[in-house]
């Protein structure tokens, strides 16, 4: 299996070599490369390290994400439960794993592919095309190197693509597809009756004893959380840099030496139609198919229409297979270089094949290249100037900001009257309720460290994007506590009237099932002497009105005799369901049509390529030596 992989991922992103850190600095050189590796590791993963600030860092974006993610529901505690880090830390040494393992089959990735994905990437891009300064001021700001954020791409392409190595190595047979779609399309009649826990709120009754009870039992649920008072400066140069005056001279100088940058290069806009090799034809067959799509246009088919019904290109096919406007070397050596070869709007090379297939490719629009002038491109420069100027700024005023912490670690009076900051106060705070730039991740790990927390230090200068810092110091620490029982106790009595409403509907619903199967009473009987109303349905796998619980339930059932029904008791929310499971039509997939059975070869060439995936991962644990310690973490 593991040959296989190695012959099937080449995809349009090739897998990256760990190690390779001679790659070349695709825009902006290699000086950004040599950094000092920190000695201290929170894993070792063979013979490579996942050192404490890679751990911390990254850890920390996956807390922001998440926090953008979930909005008010981003719960920052549970976010940072030494249960989650060590789960973090799990993925990252999956990732290093899959690094070293594609190092060892020689699969590399060329600068090329790595350029092509950031080129593609809307962030980086102005009016469509992709800025190289832009792309250094996002990645700075994010907080991270060109050279890091490079390498990250590159590790996290490779994990992408080797499930789908994996996956091109699984055969599909036509009878594993049948198998699949008489289970897939499977149809279960069932009539239903609901019991929901609503009805029974009125029957419960909640004494003050037994919220104090739930209360004495679960004060850990209650708990305030530990909460704080700061003062912090800020120091942000951003601001300044439209202030900062610069001569007309040192622009013209700046433009003349940089002239070439700002030359754009010819780009072209380009369709193409697809056609792979694979279970369904062969090379040859792929390529006959190709040329066959290449007379069939010549003779004055459209070239849309045939990319809509032929392309095996899933990205570009809806589209006509239009691929959008290419920049040299995006794209691979063949398809540009035919691309490239063609004259004018309009005409076709091809069939021309690559390591995906066999193309077709139609040349749509062609834009020359052209230089700005210096008025053109003055107010760009002017930016950039100003900007390199405000960050010899920051530079300087941070090292001025660090002599004084260390000078006076225990205030930031002396500090703000310095440097002319504002010496600002907030709180009481916890570590979910904190606001602008104290809510960013860094800045509440360093409120909540050690030093800063219990030692009452100020914090190094904690940098949240480019030019901008902050330093804090905690005045006041206010420790966890149980809320009052006054506070919680009208949670604690709804959260008991639910549950014993719930319970009670369960317990009426297990007796309506024994009426059934015990007491011979039909479900029709049932329903009548209780005032309830029986749903009937004809389920499939798609009758997501059900709800997946339900749907899994009612599927995992077994099919009944031929003159006895199943009666099932199945949970849906906070209401119980009594489910009679009448009759099972097995799916025929003589009736599927070519889209239903190419869906399921490949969910079942999903399926199992995620299990050969998993044996992989756990193979490359159980032959690598892994250590993790724990108190880093």
């Amino acid at each position: 299996m593991l040959q296989a992989i190695r012959d099937r991922v080449t995809g349009i992103v090739a897998i990256f070599v760990l190690g390779l850190l001679a790659i070349p600095f695709v825009f902006f050189g290699l000086d950004s490369y040599i950094q000092s590796v920190p000695q201290d590791a929170v894993a070792e993963v063979g013979d490579t390290e996942i050192t404490v600030s890679e751990f911390q860092t990254e850890f920390a974006r996956y807390r922001a994400r998440l926090r953008d993610q979930q909005g008010d529901a981003y719960d920052e505690l549970q976010a940072n439960q030494p249960e989650a880090r060590r789960e973090f830390l799990e993925t990252m040494i999956d990732r290093r794993l899959l690094s070293q393992h594609a190092a060892e089959m020689g699969l590399s990735i060329s600068p090329n592919t790595v350029a092509g994905t950031i080129r593609q990437i809307p962030a980086f891009q102005v009016q469509g095309r992709f800025d190289p300064e832009i792309y250094r001021q996002q990645i700075a700001a994010s907080g991270q190197s060109v050279a890091a954020f490079e390498r990250d791409l590159a590790r996290d392409l490779l994990v992408q693509e080797l499930p789908a190595g994996v996956t091109g190595s699984v055969l599909v047979t036509d009878a594993d597809v049948d198998r699949w779609l008489r289970v897939q399309l499977e149809e279960r009649k069932i009539s239903m009756l609901t019991l929901p826990s609503s009805a029974y709120r009125d029957e419960v009754e909640v004494t003050r004893e037994e919220v104090e009870a739930f209360y004495a039992e679960n004060q850990d649920q209650f708990m305030r959380p530990e909460r704080v008072r700061v003062e912090f400066v800020e120091l942000d140069t951003s601001d300044m840099a439209e202030s900062i005056e610069v001569e007309e001279e040192d622009l013209r100088d700046r433009y003349e030496a940089t002239r070439a940058r700002f030359m754009t290069e010819e780009r072209r806009r380009a369709s193409h139609i697809l056609i792979t090799a694979g279970d369904e034809r062969s090379e040859a067959e792929a390529r006959e198919l190709a040329q066959t799509l290449r007379e069939r246009i010549a003779e004055g088919e459209d070239f849309e229409a045939l990319a809509r019904e032929y392309s095996d290109d899933p990205g570009s096919a809806p589209a006509g297979g239009d691929l959008g406007w290419i920049e040299p070397d995006v794209m691979m050596p063949e398809f540009e270089e035919a691309l490239y070869d063609l004259d004018m709007a309009g005409d076709i090379a091809g069939p021309v094949e690559t390591e995906f297939g066999w193309h077709l490719i139609r040349l749509g629009e062609i834009e020359e290249p052209r230089g700005q002038t210096f008025a053109e491109a003055r107010a760009q420069i002017l930016e950039e100037v100003r900007e390199e100027r405000a960050d010899d700024l920051y530079i300087e005023l941070s090292e001025r900001l660090i002599d004084l912490i260390y000078a006076d670690p225990t205030g930031l009076e002396n500090v703000a009257e310095d440097l002319g900051l504002e010496l600002q106060e907030a709180g009481p705070f916890s570590r979910f309720s904190a606001e602008g730039v104290l809510a960013e991740p860094r800045v509440l790990e360093a409120i909540f460290s050690d030093l800063v927390l219990l030692q009452r230090e100020a914090s190094e200068p904690v940098e949240i994007e480019r030019n901008h810092a902050v330093v804090v110091r905690v005045t006041e620490h206010q420790p966890a506590e149980p809320r009052p029982l006054d506070d919680v106790a009208d949670e604690i009595r709804e959260r008991l009237t639910r549950d014993a409403a719930r319970e009670a509907a369960r317990a009426e619903a297990e007796a309506l099932v024994a009426r059934i199967e015990e007491g011979g009473e039909t479900l029709e009987q049932v329903a009548e002497t209780e005032s309830l109303e029986i749903q009937e349905q004809q389920a499939t796998r798609r009758s997501f009105d059900l709800g997946g619980a339900v749907l899994d339930s009612i599927f995992r059932l077994p099919a009944p005799g031929s003159d006895e029904p199943v009666h099932e008791l199945v949970a849906s929310g906070s209401n119980w369901l009594v489910v009679r499971l009448e009759e099972v039509t097995p799916g025929r997939p003589a009736e599927a049509d070519d889209a239903q059975r190419r869906s399921a070869r490949q969910q079942i060439r999903f399926a199992r390529s995620n299990r050969e995936f998993e044996g992989l991962l756990q193979w490359l644990r159980e032959n690598t030596e892994i250590t993790v310690v724990e108190q880093r973490l």
